[in-house]
């Protein structure tokens, strides 16, 4: 199930994550407290090219929402190809019913470590003390290489050209006030309007929009692979504009720490240090070039659950080498969310961000070379 990416409708309201919590756990709890681990380090230190770092003595469970969207690419390849395992770190991984169950698990300290969208409830969360952090990048779009995009009907292409033409079209969302509508957002602005200029629907799913498309009852959608994909192979939609023109430094999808894991420095550092590796792997052996993209694909494939004929076409998520991100662009989606009344109390996007991680791991790991041949190197 894939909830981060692709569930954007059920973290708008905290009222389950309360719920949850006066009865002690939700039905897919990991644990009902996330008390510190011993910590003690191994002898013998594993050597990287920016220094070397001991693995914790005694193996540590972390437990990790699963939520098989091939952007968790960095997390799936850094436990098949043993980077945790070598850092004394098992992992765990828990199943949801809902985006809004994972969410509420992660809050409550019943997990350790979700991908989720910058969302209303991650804001309303830390105002009811109940913070979660956001400590990675888990997932941005590529320029040229949409994974989260505006697609429009096909019969419009060449009619719809500049983003002020996007007015008075009908544009489908899987939900109002939500990341989805944030980034139409970004697009309208670039053509001088806002959502009044267009009529928007709601559809229950990215599947049903590309079949919305597909009969004409909507002109276009906002939509994350692989139902991009679907929407343009089979002729029923383009994709407009590329979106790292309209929202440059957007996060489709971040890593995030409950407020007893970021305190746990030894086995979080540990963590990133593994995650960046799978990352890395990830960026140098699919993104960046083609060598080795077998044993990715046939990870991926294996925990996603999508078919590897599949991911062989669809736009990968963006994944940074160095695991930062833009903080400012988080205090600029807290200032959207609380334009549309969805957040109610400002909180410092410094206070809701821990990159202190990241920043050791991106030290030991040393520079990221990208691949020669690649437009990026």
């Amino acid at each position: 199930m894939r909830m981060n990416a692709r569930d954007f409708g059920v973290f708008a309201v905290l009222s389950s994550l309360i719920a949850s919590l006066l009865t002690g756990c939700g039905q897919n709890a990991a644990k009902n407290s996330a008390p510190t681990p011993s910590t003690t380090l191994a002898k013998t230190a594993i050597h990287f090219p920016g220094g070397s770092v001991k693995p914790l003595a005694h193996p540590i469970t972390v437990y990790v929402a699963d939520d098989k969207d091939p952007a968790g690419a960095g997390i799936m390849l850094a436990n098949a190809l043993g980077y945790f395992k070598q850092l004394g770190i098992r992992i765990k991984l828990e199943t949801f019913n809902s985006g809004a169950d994972e969410f509420n698990s992660l809050a409550a300290n019943q997990i350790d470590v979700a991908r989720g969208l910058i969302s209303a409830a991650f804001f309303n969360s830390y105002s009811q003390g109940l913070p979660v952090y956001l400590v990675a990048d888990g997932g941005h779009n590529l320029p040229g290489r949409p994974y989260f995009a505006l697609v429009l009907r096909k019969s419009l292409q060449g009619r719809i050209k500049t983003y002020s033409q996007l007015k008075g079209l009908k544009i489908g969302l899987v939900s109002f006030g939500n990341v989805n509508q944030l980034y139409l957002d970004r697009a309208l602005a670039k053509g001088h309007l806002t959502n009044h200029d267009v009529h928007l629907v709601v559809v229950d799913s990215f599947s049903d929009l590309v079949t919305a498309m597909g009969n004409g009852a909507v002109d276009g959608a906002m939509l994350v692979e692989p139902d991009i994909y679907r929407a343009t192979s089979e002729g029923i939609g383009f994709v407009f504009k590329d979106p790292t023109q309209y929202a440059p430094r957007e996060e489709a999808s971040t890593l995030m720490f409950s407020s007893n894991f970021v305190k746990d420095t030894p086995v979080a550092r540990r963590f990133i240090l593994a995650y960046l590796e799978g990352v890395r792997y990830f960026d140098t052996h699919f993104v960046y070039s083609h060598q080795g993209e077998n044993t990715v694909l046939k990870i991926i494939s294996q925990d996603s659950g999508d078919p590897v004929s599949l991911l062989t076409h669809i736009n990968p998520a963006g994944l940074s080498p160095y695991g930062t991100f833009s903080v400012a662009q988080v205090q600029q989606d807290e200032n959207w969310y609380q334009q549309y009344g969805t957040v109610t109390h400002n909180v410092p996007a410094t206070k809701l961000v821990n990159l202190s991680f990241v920043k050791w791991a991106d030290k030991i790991l040393g520079p990221y070379h990208y691949p020669k041949h690649s437009h990026q190197s």
